[in-house]
């Protein structure tokens, strides 16, 4: 029997199987070399790493149905003609290692500053609100939604004419569908007041993507299973949103959390201080009710163990990886290959998202491929002269380096004056929030 049995069980989604079940959650990034906002090769580069290290699906964050209306900030646009041959190249460069492409439409209603502010144009929530920068947003007309819902469609057609066999929909995170979704939502249409029609608007777009794009079209739908910040709902509140969407969406990922709370940031994208899978328990409160849709967790998660656990009692379908892929693409090969003892684990410091919003980039502070796929991957990995190579200190750039010289075919020799590796990181070792560390 193979150690992570379950893990590596493919896994249906609409007309569409998936080799395993680890996805690469989505996320986004700022590669973008020309004012269309088109993906760059760095961009692609850095995808294409995912697909490689073995993972089910390689998920786009971010990308805008309708951009007038709905960006936060500039991103890759789904409404441009002129991206086709772009994401053409994204998507192949995905699926030509086995993985399926996958592209998240996104659309933040109220939180739509870049529409705003960039372009000039009004913007919407779902009912008379004031936004994160304490705008005062109007509800949106019953025009505008079916307007959207018609982007909604079109977007996925043109993601799937593009390649990508998947698409998923950001309802979480108090973007545009989580405010309708929200208990707040006392619209007096068929767009709010009961759970049903605040339902009603994330379903019509689902219904809408299935008629263009094919009824067994694979559709995910991101939620949040909780907010966790004061005011904000619960899990139970979150299960009945999920109800609303069993068998309209064919996964639904709970997530946590919302965008503009700046307090649960650290829960949304767990930091060290939390247990890993300490999101799993929304995700599998969820799963105990669907009786159609498969469900996804996120959050925390890089031990194999956990992720065979999870899978295998039933509290989730497919578990999404995020930064643990930045930390090591090849999780899931390593962890196929029996290897998990060479996974390199998050250790959760948010230095990724610090060069995000600081640099403009993604950084991994021990993951030094990250933001350099392209380099790394036309490297010349054998030397044209073997060397023999001397290392002076055995702390944690030390054995790096060693480790790197050796896997580069050259013979080394390394020295460390006390007796015992590790450097100054060993006075880490007995704080139990820093076990991956």
């Amino acid at each position: 029997m193979k150690k992570f049995e379950q893990l590596f069980l493919p896994v249906v989604l609409g007309n569409r199987q998936f080799r395993n079940r680890i996805f690469a959650a989505p996320i986004g990034l700022e590669y973008y070399p020309d004012e269309r906002l088109h993906p760059g090769d760095e961009f692609i580069a850095y995808f294409e790493r995912k697909a490689q290290g073995g993972a089910a699906t390689v998920s786009i964050g971010s990308a805008m149905a309708d951009n007038a209306r709905g960006a936060i900030g500039p991103t890759i646009r789904l409404d441009d003609p002129t991206a086709l041959s772009p994401l053409y190249r994204l998507s192949q460069c995905i699926s030509r290692h086995g993985a399926v492409a996958d592209i998240e439409l996104q659309h933040c209603g109220a939180n739509s500053y870049h529409s705003k502010f960039g372009l000039g144009n009004e913007i919407f929530g779902a009912f008379d609100s004031v936004n994160g920068l304490g705008m005062e947003i109007p509800q949106m007309p019953e025009e505008v939604i079916f307007e959207i819902i018609k982007k909604f469609g079109d977007a996925a057609q043109t993601a799937k004419h593009c390649g990508f066999g998947m698409v998923t929909i950001h309802a979480g995170h108090g973007w545009m569908f989580n405010q309708f979704l929200g208990p707040h939502n006392n619209r007096r249409d068929q767009w709010g007041g009961s759970m049903e029609n605040r339902a009603r608007f994330v379903n019509a777009a689902i219904a809408d993507i299935k008629k263009k794009c094919g009824r067994d079209f694979p559709v995910c739908v991101r939620i949040s299973g909780a907010e966790l910040f004061e005011g904000g709902y619960d899990i139970d509140y979150g299960v009945e949103i999920a109800k609303q969407l069993d068998g309209h969406a064919d996964l639904i990922n709970v997530s946590v959390g919302a965008h503009e709370e700046t307090s649960v940031f650290t829960i949304t994208s767990p930091s060290m201080f939390l247990d890993d899978g300490a999101n799993v328990k929304y995700a599998a409160a969820v799963k105990k009710v669907i009786r159609h849709s498969k469900i996804a967790t996120v959050g925390a998660l890089a031990e194999p163990e956990l992720l065979e656990e999870i899978i295998a009692s039933g509290k989730a379908d497919v578990v999404m990886l995020c930064r643990q892929l930045m930390a090591d693409p090849d999780t899931p090969i390593k962890a196929q290959m029996g290897q998990e003892k060479k996974i390199r684990k998050c250790i959760r410091c948010f230095e990724c998202f610090s060069a995000h919003f600081t640099k403009l980039t993604s950084i991994c502070a021990i993951n030094p491929e990250i933001g350099f796929e392209r380099e790394v991957k036309y490297n010349q990995v054998l030397p044209q002269k073997k060397k023999k190579v001397l290392i002076a200190g055995g702390g944690i750039g030390g054995m790096q380096a060693a480790l790197t010289a050796y896997e580069h075919g050259h013979e080394v020799i390394l020295c460390e004056k006390s007796n015992e590796l590790g450097g100054a990181l060993r006075c880490e070792k007995k704080v139990p929030f820093k076990q991956n560390m």
